[in-house]
């Protein structure tokens, strides 16, 4: 045991305590670079004899520190577990040399972000990162903390140093910080694996003692998982360790990335984190919109589809679009947020409902046998994918097409009457395009009338005032436009 300990103190995991009747390591890879020593000039000469008058020296002054990004938890295991700073310390040192950006990190103990949120103190380091090589499990109290760290905006990155009871632990404890956000892999087009580089490949070291595999790899899709709230991914969850790579530390028997493409990992989180921190800000922020309550009976209710694919990304959209279109046409609505399953049995009093998503709504056959009745009866489904995602605009498409085989879902040309019947709608301004471009809203008809009116890009996001600096949605005005033309169209 001992010989076992002086190696891997030779390879850089370092310490380890006795708990629980077995010897635990305290840390898992390098320990962080030391801080400069700062000698200020001059205080090897000795004072001057008096009465002679010193000059007066200018001395080099320490550099501002610069902004924290990350703060690496401690004593998430137990106690004295430090967790991986060196790792942290040396991807931040890769950022200001790759990405010519500048920032920070704390080391920060799990308890204390406990006490601060008791205390009412806002935790503001933008990113907790946990290295969990040892299973992870929350008290009450540490769940209540994290869950309004990330409903405030913060990011929390969970490396599982390629330890399966490790990760399944720390699925299970999310699960209890938020119950109704499920950990999901990432898909291949999620913005994080092309904020800055673009990767669709990563390469996975064979985990192996034998000098016979050194080198052995094998490549495949980047397997990240996260916890998403609106569109943001909030938790992210790795599986195989990147902290090897991040201090370029080779340990042959981790499941582990590739160096490089754990560093090209890294990278892209941070700057996927730094993009995103204007929506976290937002979407932390509740809105209350409210109007009169005059002729309640008349007014015009627009129920939004619950279902499993992320169903309400954006909470503030619809009630700023009543809103607008409350404030510019006579149409008479409700501003709340109206929830509605598809197995509701009020949904056929409702002459229009609102669908939209981040991923596979997964509507059951009776969903789709009930949402087939509906639009047949006379109802109409107005629908967008958030953010643009291609992931809900496939399964969108996919239900359409089970729902009516024979109407596909049509482009309408730049003279339909939809995008003139309020607002002269010629061209669009895009959030993910310098250029304006036209309209694309498309159809699909049950018996020659509008039944589904569709758009691949996001209208919610526009229509909440703000959105994901990745999202392939409508900016603002022309999303409010679009809604407004959309809803006149269908109570014409």
């Amino acid at each position: 045991m001992k010989k076992a300990l002086l190696l891997g103190l030779a390879a850089g995991v370092i310490g380890s305590v006795f708990a629980f009747g077995e010897e635990r390591l305290t840390m898992w890879g390098t320990p962080p670079r030391e801080k400069p020593h700062m000698t200020k000039g001059g205080e090897s000469f000795p004072p001057l004899p008096l009465p002679v008058v010193p000059q007066r020296r200018t001395e080099k002054k320490r550099p501002p520190a610069p902004p924290k990004l990350i703060a690496n938890v401690e004593n998430i295991s137990f106690d004295g577990w430090r967790g991986s700073p060196g790792a942290v310390d040396t991807l931040l040192r890769t950022a200001r040399q790759r990405l010519k950006l500048w920032y920070g990190w704390e080391q920060l103990d799990i308890r204390s972000v406990v006490r601060a949120h008791t205390s009412g103190v806002i935790q503001r380091t933008p990113v907790l990162f946990m290295c969990a090589y040892y299973p992870v499990a929350f008290d009450a109290a540490t769940c209540t903390a994290l869950r309004d760290y990330l409903l405030n905006g913060g990011t929390v990155v969970v490396n599982c140093c390629g330890r399966r009871d490790a990760f399944a632990s720390v699925r299970d404890a999310f699960e209890q910080v938020l119950p109704k956000h499920p950990l999901r892999r990432l898909p291949a087009d999620h913005p994080l694996y092309h904020a800055y580089y673009d990767i669709t490949q990563v390469r996975y070291p064979v985990p192996s003692e034998s000098p016979l595999d050194a080198g052995a790899e094998e490549a495949g899709p980047p397997r990240l998982q996260a916890v998403t709230l609106g569109t943001r991914a909030a938790v992210l969850v790795s599986l195989e360790d990147m902290a090897c790579g991040w201090n370029q530390w080779n340990n042959p028997s981790a499941v582990r990335l590739h160096p490089e493409d754990s560093n090209r990992l890294g990278l892209n989180l941070l700057t996927y984190v730094a993009a995103e921190q204007r929506l976290a800000k937002f979407l932390a922020r509740t809105r209350e919109i409210s109007g009169p309550n005059l002729r309640p009976r008349e007014q015009l209710v627009l129920p939004q589809i619950v279902h499993d694919g992320n169903w309400n990304p954006n909470p503030s959209a619809l009630p700023f679009l009543l809103k607008d279109v409350a404030s510019r046409t006579s149409i008479a609505v409700q501003f709340e947020l109206r929830p509605m399953p598809i197995k509701d049995p009020s949904l056929f009093d409702y002459p229009v409902l609102y669908l939209t998503g981040s991923w596979d709504p997964a509507l059951s056959r009776e969903e789709l046998a009930l949402l087939r009745r509906y639009l047949t009866a006379g109802g109409t489904l107005l629908a967008d994918a958030a953010s643009g995602r291609a992931e809900f605009d496939r399964a969108f498409r996919s239900i359409c097409a089970e729902l009516f085989p024979g109407e596909p879902l049509v482009t309408l040309p730049a003279d339909h009457p939809l995008y003139s019947c309020f607002h002269a709608i010629d061209h669009v301004a895009l959030n993910h395009t310098p250029d304006a471009a036209v309209p694309e809203i498309e159809m699909l008809k049950v018996d020659g009338r509008p039944a589904v009116l569709y758009s691949r890009y996001g209208l919610s996001d526009g229509w909440a005032h703000e959105f994901s600096a990745y999202a392939r949605a409508y900016a603002t005005p022309d999303a409010l436009k679009l809604g407004a033309n959309l809803l006149v169209f269908v109570m014409q």
